[in-house]
């Protein structure tokens, strides 16, 4: 190792981290420090090397890559750094490094340590890089504890990139203005038609793809096009309901990089969920809501009901695919083909309720709906349900409304006192300012609950609506014997919401959705388009489209309804109830049954033969005795 002498070449090394650099901190700032170093001892500078943004925890920088790659060439004989923590906040790094450049012969020289080489400065040295590593994980410390109180406690918005529809304006440190959240009006259109081809028109994730792409309509990088990762992360988000979570994913060090980037800034370079117990929830306020929350989850039922009845990779159609729930442990039956033959078997293998061939339950339920569209009192007499629900929502109605009226009041009280705290020179101007415009936008949220209770209080007469029910199923009856398989099935998934097979019985949930209007409507019986126009006080009912792709236009029309059913989220749901005993057909049992007391009479006859008899004694019934 060269001694310390004039004319000495020496390397520049600086760094600067991320957190580094939001404190104001810049690589510049090391480095005219070295050169000025560098100027008073007389020393040449041979090279400068920098890592900008890279934490002293990782090993591999490009810079510090590049100077050791630089030392084997004998270019300089001294690296000068700023301080221990510049070169590595890791111990076992850092010994690392200074063994790797001191094996070149080269002096690896600290601006703020003294220039000798002997044990106690590499105790000293090592000492430092101790406390350089406990400070890194202070200050990572430190920051997550930071941030958690801006969530939990503040409870304000943490600065980080905003999703798709919003807008962030950092802090401003000079002026003391914190972060602002906005949503941006542009892309808040895109994520409202996003929300209404989910959850009114049934398409899919890939099927929003192709229409986004279609319309030329861009996303937030220009140039690119939409993904299905984004769309669906764009609908799972429940942030544009009014929660936005932190602390919902954690980064962890892969185990096998697939990828071949060389440098990453973080090991920790993927992430994960963390278990929904860690969310910090986060209450977003009024004005920044996108989609209303009942619409949101309407979107995230739909989504789920694509992965359910999703048609891809069926090898054969089960009519009551993803309705039927196991009466034992609630979970999903599911198609279980075994030698030719279709039964239905729970999902988790729970053993409480068996095994049910498929067309035994197909018959069943099939002709259960059959019974109640041919017998509508069935459906019409469990109308107290409905009563029920339009006055838990009067209720429900009147005490929000009360509610408004308050807040309203209250908000008035509020302004009044803040005009007459600036009347006495309290407040300042701008803080008078900053209040009203915080009391402005609380009123336009209660303004706006206010015209949704008074436009959303449905009244119903429910004679008109007997007789609606009584007309819709007289014209469906017309039209269930030329149903097809498909025809049934779509059928079943509009009015079934539920099916429960406890063994013996199976119990059958379905909803109709129910009009505003007054009074009933006379409808034709021949009409053949049925679910475009509302009969009476039934409103025209959207079929929950679980499947991947729509009907084709050569389909039946009758199940092609409209946007006025399941869809609207004000539109009340008349429940109902068929219990009905399973009818098994024995005729597949019984010819098994006969099939093995067939093989096991002949295989008796064969065993009870005169030539089995002489073999089973050792004879030979050919030999003489």
């Amino acid at each position: 190792m060269q001694s310390n002498s004039p004319n000495k070449r020496v390397a520049l090394y600086a760094r600067v981290s991320t957190e580094e650099q939001r404190e104001g901190q810049t690589i510049d700032s090391q480095i005219a420090e070295l050169e000025r170093f560098a100027k008073n001892n007389d020393w040449e500078v041979a090279g400068v090397f920098q890592d900008n943004g890279w934490s002293g925890g990782m090993l591999a920088r490009p810079g510090l890559d590049r100077l050791r790659d630089e030392a084997s060439k004998g270019i300089f004989s001294a690296v000068l750094i700023n301080d221990v923590d510049r070169l590595a906040r890791d111990v076992a790094h850092l010994g690392v490094i200074k063994r790797d450049l001191e094996r070149h012969q080269l002096q690896v020289i600290f601006r703020k340590l003294p220039m000798e080489e002997s044990p106690t400065h590499n105790l000293m040295v090592n000492i430092l890089g101790s406390f350089a590593e406990f400070e890194r994980e202070l200050i990572i410390d430190r920051t997550r504890r930071g941030r958690r109180h801006k969530v939990e406690v503040r409870k304000e918005f943490l600065g980080c990139i905003a999703p798709y529809g919003f807008h962030y304006t950092p802090k401003d440190h000079a002026a003391g203005k914190e972060g602002i959240l906005a949503i941006n009006p542009d892309e808040a259109a895109v994520v409202k038609q996003v929300y209404r081809w989910v959850g009114e028109e049934g398409l899919s994730a890939r099927q929003v793809v192709v229409r986004l792409n279609q319309t030329g309509i861009q996303p937030r990088k220009r140039h690119a096009k939409w993904a299905k990762s984004t769309i669906l992360r764009l609908l799972r988000s429940e942030v544009y309901a009014g929660v936005w979570h932190y602390n919902k994913f954690e980064s962890y060090e892969p185990a096998d990089q697939k990828s071949e980037i060389k440098y990453r800034r973080s090991a920790k370079s993927s992430l994960r969920k963390r278990p929904r117990s860690e969310w910090l929830p986060l209450e977003l306020p009024e004005h920044l809501r996108i989609i209303r929350r009942n619409q949101w989850e309407r979107v995230q039922r739909q989504l789920d009901d694509n992965i359910t009845f999703s048609p891809r990779n069926a090898k054969h159609t089960y009519l009551l695919k993803g309705l039927v729930r196991c009466g034992g442990c609630t979970a999903r039956y599911v198609g279980q083909p075994c030698h030719g033959r279709f039964y239905y078997r729970c999902i988790e293998r729970c053993k409480r309720i068996p095994t049910i061939n498929e067309n035994a339950l197909d018959s069943t339920v099939w002709n259960t709906v059959e019974e109640a569209i041919l017998n509508p009192h069935l459906i019409a007499d469990q109308m107290t349900k409905l009563k029920q629900l339009e006055a838990k929502n009067s209720s429900t109605a009147e005490n929000e409304s009360a509610e408004v009226d308050r807040s309203m009041a209250q908000l008035q009280s509020e302004e009044s006192r803040l005009l007459e705290a600036y009347r006495l020179a309290v407040i300042s101007p701008a803080q008078l300012g900053q209040e009203l415009e915080k009391i402005k936008a609380r009123r336009a949220a209660i303004e706006t609950r206010k015209v949704d209770l008074t436009s959303h209080s449905p009244k119903f007469s429910f004679p008109a609506v007997r007789n609606s029910i009584f007309t819709y199923c007289a014209v469906l009856s017309q039209r269930l014997k030329t149903m097809t398989v498909e025809d049934r099935q779509r059928f079943l998934r509009l009015l079934v919401v539920e099916i429960i097979f406890s063994g013996s019985t199976v119990r059958v949930r379905g909803v109709i959705p129910v009009s505003n209007s007054e009074g009933a409507t006379n409808l034709e019986t021949e009409t053949q388009n049925v679910g475009e126009t509302a009969v009476g006080n039934i409103a025209t009912m959207t079929a929950r489209l679980r499947g991947r792709n729509h009907a084709s236009k050569g389909e039946v029309s009758f199940l092609d309804f409209k946007e006025h059913g399941y869809n609207v989220p004000q539109t009340p749901l008349l429940e109902f109830e068929l219990v009905r005993e399973v009818k098994k057909d024995s005729t597949v049992a019984n010819q098994a049954r006969r099939g093995n007391l067939l093989k096991a009479n002949a295989a008796k006859a064969r065993y009870l033969t005169p030539r089995s008899r002489m073999r089973r004694c050792g004879k030979h019934p050919h030999k003489p005795r």
